[in-house]
């Protein structure tokens, strides 16, 4: 529930082409061809209207990227340890010189978006994505589809979307993947709740002695966490935590997507961001963190990844926001995988939510009880984080978990099989065609929640937007004493799980079930499971294995 500098991170168009004009889009005499996958998501949803003809829209193109199966072979290569490609990241301009769009093709869709009447148009870095803004009519007119205004039966929400999947001319089909920002059905929720009866709360000391990364001879230092979030937060929060529990922290920098910081004024989702940068604090706080934050859009979520790749500025990324694969739809979902395939080529690693709605992920976004799973976390180049339930003993040191499920009113782990993603090649033994979530586990259960301190106060906090900032610290102790970055730790932790050290690396979770909203989930077993994937880390055993 819940984007290598070749330009410079995202370059305004003025700078590079002149002002856009606005002008009436160009009668369609060139074919047409329509835009696979870019489909609204209007399932059990009722036309009420027209979206009114001046209404300002901010969406976005992603356009396609060049040879496409080298670019999945060099991933799985640069994670395969008996190749020469082994850890061998590329930079920015590698990347955009091998798979990225020409300068040209960004040309002809700039053009296209020119005499369209869009404004504000912007390229991101590694010339993966524009986005843009224009009135309802204009982007009627430029994409072909109606854009109306619909009521959700099931969540009984409101939102516009378009009636037909978008076409666009065919050249300019050639270059674009697909348009997002034509609906705003999807909204990116955090998964961190606050709740009593908590039965022992986990600080530092409790964590780094339980997951046994006190032995662990790194602090984070040298290494740069990225956070991907749709709010602000309050630096003297942070200061507050580091102090009370006397970490030496790092540098905490906002980074502006799209224009939106806000940090002056945070909303609700104050407190995700909070815990995300305090539960990395807690066993990595020299890292620099880099809080991107971005519109809660589709427009805006593309171009905090496509910021996040193209600046490459940090090592890991700590995700706690997302969405349901059928809200998020499946042209957002691949647009924003791709650019994260792209932070991955370069040695970035990304951590991700699993949900706190069991099987049912579309469950409070949209009510819908039918089995889905979170994006981004299944995304094939993200570790996806599952939620348990932590006991420690008196002396805080690890004594077991259990599945994280505390029922309707309460959340559960999420888990399942993707729609939108194959299975890939590293989860093979999983016997699946599609891909499979989590991937790993950590304590999420508001009862032995995290206990930070956020909007001047202290609470305790579950979820599992605590469960990925706390495997994104890991990478980052991990980066610092394997001096560099290590991309995409999936391909590691499943040879890890399928062979003879699996005990030496994870705690391995075996009892409950992701059972809710009347909807039969998965049970935790031995090894692999839908519900906490390979489970939690054991520090110094999981780092020795990781090189």
């Amino acid at each position: 529930m819940r984007l290598r500098k070749l330009v410079a991170a995202a370059v305004p168009l003025p700078a590079l082409l002149g002002l856009a004009v606005a002008v009436p889009a160009a009668a369609a005499t060139e074919p047409l061809v329509t835009l696979a996958d870019n489909a609204a998501p209007l399932i059990d949803s009722a036309r009420t209207g027209d979206v009114a003809a001046d209404r300002p829209i901010a969406a976005a193109l992603s356009l396609k990227l060049h040879n496409q199966q080298a670019l999945e072979k060099f991933l799985a290569d640069v994670q395969n340890p008996a190749s020469p490609q082994y850890h061998h990241f590329l930079t920015p301009a590698q990347f955009n010189a091998e798979f990225g769009p020409t300068q040209a093709e960004v040309g002809k869709v700039v053009s296209f978006l020119e005499k369209s009447g869009a404004t504000g148009i912007e390229v991101s870095g590694n010339r993966q994505a524009i986005t843009f803004t224009g009135s309802a009519a204009r982007l009627e007119s430029a994409f072909h589809t109606r854009i109306g205004t619909y009521h959700d039966r099931v969540s009984g929400r409101d939102f516009f979307a378009n009636d037909a999947a978008p076409a666009v001319p065919a050249d300019v089909s050639g270059v674009v993947a697909s348009v997002v920002g034509l609906d705003n059905h999807a909204v990116r929720t955090h998964s961190a709740s606050v709740r009593p009866n908590v039965v022992k709360s986990v600080t530092p000391p409790v964590l780094k002695t339980a997951h046994g990364t006190s032995g662990l001879s790194a602090t984070g230092s040298g290494v740069k966490v990225g956070f991907v979030e749709f709010d602000g937060y309050q630096k003297s929060d942070i200061g507050k935590y580091d102090s009370t529990y006397g970490l030496s922290a790092g540098p905490v920098t906002t980074v502006p997507v799209s224009g939106a910081n806000y940090d002056s004024s945070p909303g609700d989702g104050q407190v995700e961001v909070e815990l995300d940068i305090e539960v990395v604090h807690a066993l990595a706080a020299a890292a620099s963190d880099y809080v991107y934050e971005a519109p809660n859009s589709s427009a805006g979520e593309l171009a905090m990844y496509q910021k996040i790749a193209s600046d490459h500025t940090v090592n890991v990324v700590s995700i706690s926001w997302g969405a349901c694969e059928s809200a998020e739809g499946a042209s957002a979902a691949k647009s924003v995988s791709n650019a994260i395939a792209t932070g991955t080529a370069e040695g970035i690693s990304y951590f991700a939510a699993a949900g706190d709605d069991g099987t049912t992920d579309c469950y409070r976004q949209t009510g819908s009880t039918a089995k889905s799973v979170d994006f981004p976390a299944s995304s094939p180049n993200v570790t996806g984080v599952g939620g348990t339930k932590l006991s420690v003993t008196s002396s805080n040191g690890y004594s077991s978990e259990t599945t994280w499920n505390d029922g309707n009113s309460g959340g559960s782990t999420g888990g399942g099989i993707s729609t939108v993603f194959a299975a890939p090649s590293w989860q093979s033994a999983q016997s699946t065609t599609y891909r499979k979530v989590p991937d790993v586990a950590a304590d999420a259960s508001p009862t032995s929640g995290y206990y930070i301190y956020s909007a001047g106060t202290w609470e305790t906090v579950g979820g599992t937007s605590g469960a990925a900032p706390l495997w994104a610290a890991f990478a980052t102790l991990q980066n610092q004493i394997h001096g560099g970055g290590l991309g995409n730790l999936n391909p590691k932790f499943y040879a890890i799980g399928n062979g003879s050290s699996y005990g030496t690396g994870f705690h391995d979770v075996t009892t409950g079930t992701n059972s809710l909203n009347g909807t039969t989930g998965f049970s935790a077993g031995t090894g692999y499971d839908q519900v906490t994937g390979w489970g939690s880390f054991k520090g110094s055993g999981l780092s020795g294995l990781i090189g």
